[in-house]
């Protein structure tokens, strides 16, 4: 019989399989990002904070990790909310979903980010190369 876990529990195991790390350390610059992603969320909004995220994937250096922090929120959220993104194939597509969800489903989904924030904070702050 499979055991049942908290949705704070498969937030913190799917945050920790997914925070960039190398050598088991999160680089200084991502650790210090992550952790001021809640302000730039909640001043910004979540697709705000996305396209910001999505403008940086692909460049050099510590900015790809940017990047990367998009995949990790557009993946949990295709996970946790597949009726609203599970489906959406690019980038553009995910993007462009934020715009047609309802008010109730967009703060649903920027708590969610969040949530899942929080524990790549505490994982950031954990494993900081800098520190």
């Amino acid at each position: 019989m499979a055991e049942i876990q908290t949705k704070q529990q498969i937030r913190a195991k799917y945050a920790l399989e997914n925070i960039p790390m190398t050598d088991g350390r999160v680089d200084h610059k991502l650790a210090q990002f992550i952790v001021g992603m809640p302000n730039m969320i909640l001043s910004n909004g979540i697709s705000q904070t996305m396209a910001f995220l999505l403008s940086k994937k692909g460049k050099k250096g510590n900015e790809a990790k940017y990047g990367q922090t998009f995949d990790i929120l557009k993946n949990w959220l295709a996970k946790d909310k597949p009726d609203l993104f599970g489906q959406s194939g690019s980038e553009i597509e995910f993007l462009k979903k934020f715009n047609s969800i309802s008010a109730k489903e967009y703060i649903s989904a920027q708590d969610e980010c969040l949530r899942l924030v929080e524990w790549l904070k505490r994982y950031a702050r954990a494993f900081d190369a800098g520190e």
